[in-house]
């Protein structure tokens, strides 16, 4: 009975990662039988009680719990109770994912990276499947790139979260940190093919945060490999080149340039800058004036769950920020959000969320579990990943994940390369 439960239990998380980016809505029927499954096997139950005195699962729900006691601060509770259904995945992988460290079957680490890079090729080739045809019957180059590329599945930015991770997967599999397909060959040439293809795929959706975080990762595999002799200088520098020239084409596609000369200009001429123009960077830099003015006013509890819009709204009037109001623009800072929604408190609970994802990485040399944190660092800097499904059963899974089962999710390689 344990064996089949087992089963059950590993088909459900690949289906599970598999179906986050091709259509997150299917994740909750999974979610909903993993935590049913979690349940039924009562080798779990020791687990649980331990859970409860485990650190690293504590610090993983505190910021739910947060989300909960914001809601006797809340002034609008029906908007409350909606943001505390979305981040429910906080509560429920954690322990998920501490029952699953019961299962015993091989290759299951192998088998949930695999299926997240087969759900991330299946979006791309979904992509593909609408935009040739468009192109054919337009000839407009653009349908390649930005939201008129993804928007069969969801907008670009949510779309690229998943297509660097996969991306990373293939890296630290390649320099042996990562187990990767359940295959004893080392496959090295598809796993370069798909890491190419999954860059172009990076380049087409054209955020600019995950082309930044792509960059910054690749050159410290670079730097790595090459300090560390893993790799002769002989096979290095072709895959430099080819790096480089895709990154130059990339950067150079008119949809993708335009959108970083729109981020440098704003860089550079922030203090000039008009914030009340209909302009994405803008409209941010408004946002995130609005929540530094709301946490001045609520310093140690915040606004309380499900009333930052509206305090927001209130500022954007007040200050005649009328682009802002229409859009209804958040901060798209999640470290922000956290702050001007739950104060001080639930701020300082989601940095020791991170510092123990990093102590955790450095500690057991686990590469993937480093760049996970270093990727989710810069989209909490950019995106509100609490307050959309696709960011927050995205960080919430791979987050426990990693957290909870270091040793199943790292190879660790031999002093002489590590």
């Amino acid at each position: 009975m344990k064996r089949i439960l087992d089963q059950i239990e590993l088909f459900l998380l690949c289906f599970l990662v598999f179906a986050i980016p091709v259509y997150i809505k299917l994740t909750s029927v999974a979610i909903g039988l993993l935590v049913v499954i979690a349940i039924i096997k009562k080798e779990n139950y020791p687990e649980f009680v331990k859970m409860l005195k485990n650190p690293k699962f504590l610090i993983l729900v505190l910021p739910y719990f947060f989300f909960l006691i914001g809601l006797i601060n809340s002034q609008h509770l029906s908007d409350g109770l909606k943001q505390v259904e979305i981040v429910t995945s906080l509560l429920l992988f954690p322990i998920i994912l501490t029952a699953y460290k019961s299962n015993g079957l091989k290759y299951r680490a192998e088998l949930i990276q695999s299926f997240l890079i087969l759900g991330v090729i299946t979006a791309y080739l979904i992509c593909l499947g609408v935009a040739v045809p468009a192109y054919i019957s337009s000839g407009d180059f653009n349908v390649f790139f930005y939201q008129e590329f993804s928007h069969i599945i969801k907008g670009p930015h949510h779309l690229s979260y998943y297509v660097i991770f996969a991306i990373t997967i293939l890296i630290t599999n390649l320099i042996n940190k990562t187990p990767l397909f359940y295959s004893e060959r080392k496959a090295t040439g598809i796993k370069l093919g798909l890491i190419f293809m999954l860059s172009v795929f990076l380049f087409q959706l054209s955020s600019k945060a995950t082309i930044l975080i792509y960059l910054a990762i690749a050159g410290f595999v670079f730097i790595y490999l090459l300090k560390k002799k893993i790799v002769s200088t002989k096979i290095a520098v072709p895959i430099i080149f080819v790096f480089i020239a895709l990154s130059v084409v990339g950067l150079s596609v008119n949809s993708v340039n335009v959108r970083f000369q729109n981020l440098y200009k704003a860089a550079v001429n922030h203090q000039e800058s008009d914030l009340k123009i209909l302009e994405s960077t803008a409209l941010r830099i408004v946002a995130l004036k609005s929540c530094a003015s709301v946490i001045n006013e609520n310093f140690w509890f915040g606004t309380g769950t499900g009333d930052i819009t509206y305090a927001m709204r209130d500022y954007y009037k007040e200050h005649d920020y009328y682009c802002a109001l229409v859009q209804n623009i958040g901060p798209h800072n999640q470290f922000v959000r956290t702050f001007t929604m739950h104060g001080v408190f639930a701020f300082i609970s989601l940095l020791t969320l991170f510092g123990m994802m990093i102590y955790i990485a450095i500690k057991e040399k686990h590469f993937l579990l480093l760049f996970w944190a270093f990727i989710m660092i810069v989209l909490f800097c950019v995106e509100d990943m609490f307050g959309i499904r696709d960011g927050i059963i995205f960080f919430s899974f791979y987050t426990s994940y990693l957290v909870l089962n270091p040793d199943q999710t790292n190879i660790k390689i031999r002093d002489a390369i590590s």
